[in-house]
This record gives structure tokens, C-alpha cells and sequence, in this order.
């Protein structure tokens, strides 16, 4: 009998593979002969009655619909499965089995090594999700990183965001017994005593999604001198550009290649988060539009310069 790990695998392996061929679809022998090929320290391959099973399973668990199209013998996803809004929940799924199936082989190999850091604060993420779904105002303490005390803080939750590995909160906070009518992010790793308490009622529908799309990251406080969404223009070279094209820095991004440079364009509301992540690039990048924001990063890097006389 196949363990969970083994099974996880498979499942896993079963959608990549049908994901990756798209409307072309698989015979059941050829699914077969690539998952043989895949798993060569392990037998993965299985009988019909047995994928007929991780179909359904498949479905129930992961929400993504294989079907069998009768006229080409093939099975293939469902329509609904590649569908452009369905995509973000699908990658997201499919990545945390993935990070699930590294975890086993974590501790289960000697050859797999990971970095030690400290948890992310997702021991509060079941209150937090309760808080949301019931529309409960969350009610916990706050501390941030300069200081040494923790703040009381009353939120009307609205959402989870994940940015780097951290995960956010976001809603209105209640300060008075009044609403702040202005969108706010707390880290889950900086909350305690969490609680979820009274319910509330939002009139207005909030789009929180949207409210990030034009912002690297979760700071949407834009740098001076900004307001609205402009094109941020960076130059980088040939080889260095295909750093971007693995891990684009936006979904805006743009690539071009000019005079023997990758030039990638933003169109974003410049924040000092979007900063900093191309300021992480050191040399290899350069920032060349807008100009108020060339001169920004020109300020930072000559205090940085000044730490160092």
C-alpha cells in the first residue's frame, strides 16, 4: 500500500504533468510511462482503477477537474481547471503540496538541507481565517520590531496576504470605537493573544486584491513626489535579465532587450519596499525612469556611503 507520502507525490506529479500538456492531454499509458520516468527511485506506476481513484481525489482535494475526452481517448483537464482566475488558487495549491512532499523528504533524506529561521506566525492563522469568515473584529496585541512594548489593536479583518514568506492580516483597524477607513497590514509573526470577538458590518465591498495590484509587495505608502501608477524602468545586463524572467518582479514586467542591455519595465506606484528589493540587486541593476525616483535611491546609497568614512 502506498504511503501518504508516496501518494502526495503522485498527486502532485499527475497535475504537473497534465498541467504541462495543457489541451493535448495524456493516454493512460502515457501518463503511466511518465510517471516511471519521474520517480526513478520509487515505483509510481499504477492501475486504472487506482487513477480513476487519484482523479477523485484530485478533485475533491485540490478543486482541479481531469476528465476523460472519449472522442480522442486522452484525459486531460477541465476547461474550468485553466481558466485564467483559476490559476492563482491551483498554483498555490499545487505549490504548498509541493513544499508538503519536500517537508517529508526532509525527514525522511540526508541529502536535502534547509535554512533554520523561525516561524512565520501562522500559529495564529486558524483565528485570523475564523475572523474573516465570520466577519469578527480580531482583537490581539501588536508589537513591532522598535518596540519593546506590545499595543492593543482592534481589526475588522478582511484578508490574508502572503509577501516573501511572511503573512499579513489586512482590514480596518478600530481606534476610539471608530473605524479608520484606511487599508492596514500587521505581520502574524508580530501578533499575540489573538482573539476573534463581536461581529461587525462592512457596507461597502472592498476589493482588497486590487488594492495591491499596482504595489511590490505589502507597503502602499508611495515614495514622496508620487501618487499614481507610473513606469519604473530598470537596465540590467543580458545574462543578469534572465535572473528576472525566472522571478519576475511584478506581474507588470516587461522585458526588452536594448543595445545589448535588458531593459524591464514596471508599471507600479514606487514604494520604499520596491526600492529596497532593487537596491538587494546591488550592481546589477540600475534604475533609469522615473528620475525622482533615480534621485531617491541616489540619496540612500550616498548615506550609505557615509556609514562607511
Amino acid at each position: 500500500m502506498a504511503t501518504k507520502h508516496n501518494l502526495i507525490s503522485r498527486l502532485t506529479r499527475i497535475v504537473e504533468l497534465f498541467q504541462t500538456m495543457g489541451e493535448t492531454g495524456l493516454t493512460f499509458n502515457e501518463l503511466n510511462s511518465k510517471l516511471k520516468s519521474t520517480f526513478v527511485d520509487e515505483n509510481h506506476s499504477i492501475s486504472l482503477r487506482t487513477f480513476q481513484r487519484d482523479i477523485k481525489d484530485i478533485q475533491s482535494s485540490l478543486k482541479i477537474k481531469i476528465i476523460f475526452d472519449k472522442k480522442r481517448k486522452k484525459y486531460l483537464l477541465h476547461n474550468e481547471s485553466l481558466a485564467e482566475e483559476s490559476k492563482n488558487s491551483h498554483l498555490f495549491t499545487m505549490e504548498s503540496l509541493k513544499m508538503l512532499n519536500i517537508a517529508q523528504d526532509v525527514s525522511n533524506q540526508d541529502f536535502i538541507f534547509i535554512d533554520k529561521r523561525k516561524g512565520t506566525g501562522l500559529d495564529n492563522y486558524n483565528t485570523i481565517k475564523e475572523a474573516i469568515c465570520l466577519k469578527k473584529h480580531l482583537e490581539f496585541n501588536y508589537q513591532k520590531f522598535d518596540q519593546y512594548k506590545a499595543d492593543y489593536r482592534k481589526l475588522m479583518p478582511l484578508a490574508l496576504k502572503e509577501s516573501k514568506n511572511r503573512w499579513y492580516v489586512v482590514g480596518f483597524e478600530i481606534k476610539n470605537g471608530a473605524k479608520i477607513n484606511v487599508l492596514k497590514t500587521f505581520a502574524l509573526d508580530r501578533i499575540n493573544h489573538c482573539e476573534a470577538t463581536t461581529e461587525f458590518v462592512l457596507k461597502d465591498v472592498v476589493d482588497v486584491q486590487k488594492h495591491f495590484n499596482d504595489y511590490i509587495g505589502i507597503t502602499t505608502k508611495p515614495l514622496e513626489g508620487f501618487s499614481e501608477k507610473t513606469t519604473v524602468k530598470i537596465e540590467t545586463s543580458v545574462e543578469y535579465g534572465k535572473y528576472f524572467s525566472t522571478l519576475p518582479i511584478h506581474p507588470s514586467q516587461k522585458t526588452e532587450i536594448e543595445n545589448g542591455k535588458t531593459i524591464i519595465s514596471l508599471q507600479v506606484i514606487p514604494t520604499m519596499e520596491l526600492v529596497s528589493e532593487l537596491l538587494a540587486h546591488n550592481h546589477q541593476i540600475k534604475i533609469i525612469e522615473p528620475e525622482k525616483m533615480v534621485q531617491t535611491v541616489k540619496q540612500i546609497l550616498s548615506k550609505n556611503v557615509k556609514q562607511y568614512n
